[in-house]
């Protein structure tokens, strides 16, 4: 992401100090007491609504910040953008992870259904992005290596475990004896998808290392701030934004869930789309200015740090705050679909490591499928 040396606040920082005002103001609103807790549902709805948008707004500033940071650090040691893309990917999970953290205090399922639907939201949007990649002339796009190899072996697992884990909640639901999914279950999937990603990041940046040198393209370091003081300086505000706005963005869900009592897979879809607006945002500068190694490093990795990363780091939560997941037709489709999901990438990835017009057009409807069954099937608590 090209920095320019200029006086004065960017757009982004313009709106994060906003969100920080505003954040500020109902925080200070709800101390003095001028926030009664019982408010009428119209004074309610606009109040979460403020909640809302003060927290992702923060968020939002939070991600660039991170990312920014991550881009100065890559320039002062010269790393390749796909390299940076891929820490950034990580270092932008940050403010999702601290919003799970903020949900779970709020409702443990909510935060469970913000992780596994947002797997759904990012699949849909790289098979959007698909239809963006350039083409050849014969209209295909091929994958980098990097991707495809170490990508196509982290889905083959993400078919497997959600297959697995789907059918066994399927079977555990006609059973009386057990229910829940307890903090010893949470724990353990946690662990095994944990080391399944760190196996995943060594792969990907061992078949990266190994690539052809003139996909290799180094972050200039001339048009970006590479002191120290303003690395540390974009991460700790990155650090600042994605605590605040995940706070703020707790305040939203618990009135939603409990107050509003609003459905909660839909709940979950709306809040897990707008924390990840930023990671949105990226991926199509990025692909404006031709970074496509920061784009796809992004948008595929939306999906892949969603199911290894961000999921696991939930469950983990839950377990460690002695909390259970119910085993419920809801839970149990929400698992069992996203076999689907990571299988149909696979297939479409390990054909012939291109994507084309029609393999977007095949990916779209199929996530759009598995969304609307989430949407209008999948039911209430």
């Amino acid at each position: 992401m090209a920095e320019a040396y200029h006086k004065g606040l960017k757009t982004w920082q313009w709106m994060m100090l906003f969100g920080f005002l505003l954040w500020v103001a109902l925080f200070a609103a709800h101390r003095l007491g001028l926030i009664p807790e019982e408010l009428p549902l119209g004074s309610l709805v606009f109040v979460s609504a403020l909640h809302l948008l003060a927290g992702l707004v923060i968020l939002q500033g939070a991600c660039e910040a991170l990312i920014l940071g991550v881009e100065r650090l890559g320039a002062r040691y010269r790393w390749d953008s796909f390299i940076a893309g891929t820490i950034g990917a990580f270092i932008d999970a940050l403010p999702e992870l601290v919003v799970i953290a903020f949900v779970v205090r709020v409702d443990a399922l909510a935060a469970f259904f913000i992780a596994v639907v947002a797997i759904y939201n990012n699949a849909l949007v790289f098979s959007v992005y698909s239809f963006c990649l350039p083409k050849d002339v014969k209209g295909k796009f091929l994958m980098p290596d990097a991707v495809t190899r170490a990508g196509t072996e982290v889905l083959i697992a993400g078919s497997g475990i959600t297959l697995v884990l789907g059918l066994v909640l399927l079977a555990l639901r006609s059973e009386t004896h057990k229910t829940v999914l307890n903090r010893i279950d949470l724990g353990l999937i946690a662990v095994i998808l944990f080391v399944i990603f760190g196996f995943y990041l060594h792969s990907l940046l061992h078949y990266y290392a190994k690539g052809e040198e003139e996909e290799k393209k180094t972050l200039d370091p001339a048009s970006r701030r590479t002191g120290w003081f303003a690395i540390i300086g974009m991460f700790a505000l990155g650090v600042l934004g994605a605590f605040a706005g995940g706070e703020s963005v707790s305040a939203f869900a618990e009135a939603a869930i409990h107050r509003m009592s609003l459905p909660p897979v839909p709940t979950a879809l709306i809040l897990a789309f707008f924390a990840a607006m930023s990671e949105y945002v990226i991926v199509y500068k990025s692909h404006r200015r031709g970074e496509l190694g920061i784009a796809l490093s992004n948008v595929f990795g939306g999906i892949t740090q969603v199911m290894f990363l961000i999921l696991p780091f939930t469950l983990a939560v839950i377990a460690l705050s002695n909390y259970c997941i119910p085993i419920n037709f809801t839970t149990t489709i929400v698992i069992l679909l996203l076999f689907p999901v990571f299988f149909v990438l696979f297939e479409y990835l390990e054909e012939d490591h291109t994507l084309n017009n029609l393999d977007a057009a095949g990916m779209v409807s199929i996530f759009v499928l598995i969304l609307y069954v989430l949407l209008f099937i999948s039911g209430r608590w």
